[in-house]
């Protein structure tokens, strides 16, 4: 004897099953009737309908797309019936598709805020441990090197990138007269193969001098020497040779070549940000470093960052 079940008993497919039946059914015994009217011949009776449990075959392509909707994670943890589990599916779809989202807009924000926040958080890494030479304040210059010279009393002060060719240059400063023997070990030139720096070396560290390329600091040590050498470059105008110092990371390597050709290998020990008065970076040293110098943040200007490199052998 046939299970006769109730309507609660019933899953929500079969339901959907019979409705869809009744209204095929309903369909069918419409058109025979109106098929009768005309063509007045009598009624054929319905053939019987197929157990509930063998859905037609015009009925499959319904069915299998309720099922799809009933798959998706959207559609289910929508429903007003939906289990715990396809709420937490949806909400973890939502969390992750926000997170996404967020990703991208910040991959796209320019980066310079984020890199002026990292380098900061530097200026309490690790030191150098370098015994510094005895040196009177009076040596030192009040600020470090990459602010243009003050305007003459009484002249008007112009942009530094037009400020060539409109207001007179400041005279250069005079530079020291060294023997023939001393000349061949003054800088000449330096290599940073990390942000693809290959730049002459000037000597004077001046607003004019860092014109021409990177300043060397006369007071400072020369390549391969024990002390501190100590270079300069502007990072957003005449070149810019170092727009990218800030890329700098610990264990990079820096080369410095004299004019007789040797190549002196220096590699990144400290990155800092200081205030433009910091003038002790300037300091000589018992131990062989270089210091690189420029202009911080890029087109701000208002700070100097600072690279420390030890020489290696």
């Amino acid at each position: 004897m046939r299970d006769r079940r109730t309507v609660d008993q019933l899953s929500l497919e079969e339901l959907e099953r019979l409705v869809i039946l009744k209204r095929h059914e309903e369909r069918q015994r419409r058109l025979r009737r109106r098929l009768g009217e005309f063509r007045q011949v009598p009624n054929v009776p319905p053939p019987p309908p197929p157990p509930p449990d063998v859905p037609r075959h015009d009925d499959l392509a319904f069915l299998e797309r309720v099922r799809r909707r009933q798959r998706s994670v959207w559609t289910r943890g929508l429903r007003r019936n939906a289990s715990w589990r396809d709420r937490l599916l949806l909400f973890v779809e939502v969390v992750a598709l926000v997170g996404l989202i967020l990703t991208l807009a910040l991959f796209l924000v320019d980066s310079e805020a984020i890199r002026a926040e990292t380098l900061t958080g530097l200026m309490s890494g690790p030191q150098i441990e370098a015994t510094p030479v005895t040196e009177t304040s009076a040596q030192l210059p009040r600020v470090l090197p990459g602010r243009p010279p003050p305007p003459a009393e009484g002249q008007p002060v112009y942009p530094a990138l037009y400020a060539e060719w409109i207001q007179p240059s400041a005279a250069p400063a005079a530079l020291p007269v060294f023997e023939e023997a001393e000349s061949q070990r003054l800088p000449a030139r330096i290599e940073i193969p990390k942000i693809n720096v290959d730049a002459p070396i000037v000597p004077g560290d001046d607003w004019e001098s860092l014109k021409k390329g990177v300043g060397w600091h006369l007071a400072s040590a020369k390549p391969g020497e024990r002390g501190n050498i100590v270079l300069s470059a502007h990072n957003d105008i005449f070149g810019a040779i170092f727009r990218y110092l800030h890329k700098l990371e610990v264990g990079d390597e820096v080369f410095i070549y004299d004019r007789a050709g040797r190549r002196y290998r220096y590699v990144v020990a400290v990155k800092r940000i200081v205030e433009p008065t910091a003038v002790e970076v300037l300091r000589q040293t018992n131990e062989p470093i270089a210091t690189l110098i420029t202009c911080y943040p890029y087109l701000i200007d208002t700070q100097r960052l600072v690279v420390v490199a030890e020489l290696q052998p």
